[in-house]
């Protein structure tokens, strides 16, 4: 029998991950250096492809990330945590509801439980094979490696659409780090883990990397893309340069805007995230494709939702919280339900 999911119903976010930025690989006299890569605006002049257009040129103003011109590659870095299960239910006003949360994570969030094992392998497959990457992964041979305290555990890019036959450094990273943080005492630090992914080219020599893209709502005319950076210009800097413009003549300026460095180039800590739960292949119409853990199965990459049918989407079993209990098989609800819960979110009746 379901049970009415109350009217306020949210859940902490589990995992915590940092920005990941973004540095060109340099030899050294005794150990490779990583060198910040900075976003670049700068002038383009493109082709205007549009059937109308009676100018072929397409001027615009853009930005852009390349490494230095002594880089053998690309690194990636950034910080990644879990919170205690039992931090994770974030706002509930059922206390009957509360109690059946609180019963279904006394029941999985356990070492042993298939469900829940699973669910931090699969974590630590993402973190291991270098998803987070994205378009960078195509720049050349990926390897990544994730230490917490003394221990390092490493991996070399590969089985991104699997989740079996476990690496060693797999388990010991699900193990030590990712689900010893979701048992542990509420109160306590959870172990924390610096993840480092590098992409060596195989050359030497200055390449367009890939950091994230920012929306932006009613671009200006003639600006073509705005990229995500850390350490930015501030808005009063810009400001200044722009308005140079009358010192040295009428298109000073925008000239000096073109050459302008606007901060380090980075990766979107949600975008990182977004990979790391790339792990849902419990869905009804799963036919090879891991999609990240969403209510109701979203992705991207196929335009679709996979989880439409309500007894598969967050809310169906949400209601159904209390009966999904341990059994011989595995359960592959149990498992979707734990990634939810560690995705977190609001999912109150009727939002």
């Amino acid at each position: 029998m379901s049970i009415k999911i109350p009217g306020v119903l949210s859940f902490q976010r589990g995992i915590i991950v940092t920005d990941g930025t973004l540095a060109s690989i340099v030899p050294g006299e005794s150990a490779e250096r990583f060198v910040p890569i900075k976003v670049i605006r700068h002038g383009i002049r493109g082709i205007n492809n549009s059937p109308k257009g009676e100018d072929v040129a397409n001027i615009q103003r853009t930005e852009s990330a390349k490494t230095a011109t002594d880089a053998i590659g690309l690194a990636v870095e950034y910080s990644f945590r879990t919170l205690p299960a039992d931090r994770l239910l974030f706002g509930c006003s059922d206390p009957d509801y509360r109690r059946a949360v609180d019963g279904f994570i006394a029941r999985f969030f356990v070492r042993g439980m298939p469900e829940f094992d699973e669910v931090c392998l699969r974590y630590a497959r993402n973190i291991l094979n270098g998803r987070w990457l994205w378009r960078n992964r195509m720049l050349g041979d990926v390897s990544v490696s994730a230490k917490s305290g003394e221990f390092v555990y490493k991996g070399d890019g590969s089985r991104l659409n699997d989740f079996n036959e476990y690496t060693k450094d797999e388990k010991a990273l699900a193990q030590n780090v990712i689900a010893s943080g979701f048992l542990s005492p509420p109160n306590s630090a959870a172990p924390a883990l610096n993840v480092v992914g590098r992409v060596t080219f195989g050359f030497t020599g200055e390449v367009e990397v890939f950091p994230s893209q920012n929306m932006v709502t009613n671009k200006p005319k003639g600006f073509a893309r705005s990229l995500y950076k850390v350490d930015m210009i501030s808005r009063k800097e810009l400001v200044s340069i722009l308005s140079g413009a009358s010192k040295d003549g009428d298109d000073a300026g925008e000239f000096m805007a073109d050459m302008i460095d606007m901060g380090r180039a980075a990766l979107r800590d949600q975008k990182i995230g977004n990979a790391i739960r790339t792990i849902d292949t419990w869905y009804p119409d799963y036919a090879g494709m891991p999609i990240p853990v969403e209510p109701n199965g979203a992705s991207l990459e196929t335009n679709s939702l996979h989880r439409k049918p309500v007894a598969a989407n967050a809310k169906g079993l949400l209601a159904k919280i209390d009966e999904i209990v341990p059994s011989a098989t595995f359960n592959p609800d149990a498992a979707y339900l734990i990634a939810l819960i560690v995705r977190g979110g609001v999912f109150s009746e009727g939002a």
